[in-house]
């Protein structure tokens, strides 16, 4: 059976480099409590949800090819792709890169190290989310620890290139998390570009059409000062720092 997609959004700007079309696989090994895109989370079908060959996914996306010329191209996102059937996944990347089509890789990192070894030769640039620092904070809001994603990051960032991006999150990471992820960033993965993504109340609506809740409702968008201050501390820090994205 093929992996479950909910999503291909054409004309994506927030996913990588120039005009992207993201796929947004089913299926994610966190649960976070702020979930932007709920309805990815179960690997289960639920709602619209479609299946296609990897021939026939990369047939659908190259479609968009000429919106690809000016540093474009394709992300996988979720969910999770590296969680998804990886000889699907390696096909589909086989298949992209084959037609010269960029790629990049929106992930969690919770996967085993070998889901990432099998595509590095096929992805462009990994995507990769920090949410925490504080294992416990990790575990509460994402139900599961982050010791693997930690792990991960350290090993991929001497291989591939890698951009880091940070979900800001009032009542969650904000204040001394912060800081504590901005100290880990520079430890191990110190020449990586930094996107920090304010935390926005759009995915509530979505957590509704799946009949569900989220876990925490008293998340908060961060204000102007604190944004301005986190920018701050990671320049300080030696990043290259972007809001969005």
């Amino acid at each position: 059976m093929y992996p479950l997609i909910t999503n291909i959004q054409r004309y994506a700007i927030h996913d990588g480099d120039g005009i992207r079309t993201t796929v947004f696989f089913k299926g994610c090994p966190l649960s976070c409590s702020w979930c932007h895109n709920p309805e990815t989370q179960s690997f289960k079908a639920e709602g619209k949800v479609f299946s296609y060959s990897p021939g026939e996914l990369a047939g659908i996306i190259m479609r968009d090819r000429i919106f690809f010329e000016d540093a474009g191209g394709v992300t996988l996102s979720g969910g999770e792709p590296l969680a998804q059937d990886t000889t699907y996944i390696l096909a589909l990347l086989k298949i992209l890169k084959q037609n010269d089509i960029n790629t990049a890789c929106d992930t969690c990192g919770d996967v085993p190290w070998e889901n990432f070894a099998s595509v590095l030769p096929y992805v462009d640039v990994f995507l990769f989310d920090i949410k925490a620092v504080s294992r416990e904070l990790h575990i509460q809001h994402t139900g599961r620890d982050n010791l693997r994603i930690i792990d991960n990051l350290k090993k991929l960032v001497s291989l591939t290139a890698v951009w880091l991006r940070i979900p800001f999150i009032g009542g969650f990471n904000d204040g001394e998390e912060m800081q504590e992820i901005i100290n880990l960033a520079k430890t191990i993965a110190p020449n990586c570009k930094v996107f920090l993504l304010p935390y926005h109340s759009l995915g509530e609506g979505k957590w509704a059409k799946i009949n569900k809740h989220s876990k925490k409702t008293d998340f908060y968008t961060p204000s102007s000062e604190q944004i301005n201050t986190a920018i701050k501390n990671w320049k300080s820090a030696g990043f290259e720092i972007e809001v969005g994205g």
